[in-house]
């Protein structure tokens, strides 16, 4: 994992990247969540990848029936480059084959149909943040644990040897 991608947001709040090629969409789920997560919007994978690439993103939510590039394919290859990102999946349709996809290749962590329960979204949104943070705290932990280990060896050494 980069630098860039262990770095908190100043904001303290979850970033949500929307791909979604409805600009009507985008707008509604901007206005929708902007109160309780920083929201990060996209037409289609060239778009997402150009945020995927410049700031942290903690959950990708992508439509599943977008032209050219469906939800389900751009998870998968967002779980490929970016697998610290949590996936979810959103979709107008009932198309069971998307979601089996979605999950089996994209590593898809929530479902969700349009419209959008907000409750539902917010707490799959406010989970997968918890378990990132708590993921980076255990990595953290380990590489100070780590550490010390090293420089308790190193003294163990320097002892022995004197």
């Amino acid at each position: 994992m980069n630098a860039l991608a262990r770095n908190p947001t100043p904001t303290g709040l979850p970033v949500v990247l929307f791909v979604d090629d409805d600009a009507g969409n985008r707008q509604a789920f901007q206005a929708a969540f902007r109160q309780c997560m920083t929201v990060l919007l996209a037409a289609d994978l060239h778009e997402a990848w150009m945020h995927l690439n410049t700031q942290r993103v903690h959950v990708l939510i992508a439509d599943q029936r977008m032209p050219g590039l469906n939800g389900s394919e751009l998870l998968t290859l967002a779980k490929e480059r970016f697998p610290d990102v949590c996936r979810m999946l959103i979709t107008a349709y009932s198309d069971l084959e998307a979601v089996i996809d979605a999950v089996n290749n994209g590593g898809v962590t929530k479902y969700f149909a349009k419209p959008w329960v907000h409750d539902q979204l917010v707490k799959a949104v406010q989970d997968a943040f918890t378990a990132i943070c708590e993921e980076q705290e255990r990595e953290a932990y380990l590489k100070r644990l780590e550490e010390a280990n090293r420089q308790l060896e190193f003294a163990l050494r320097q002892r022995l040897l004197s």
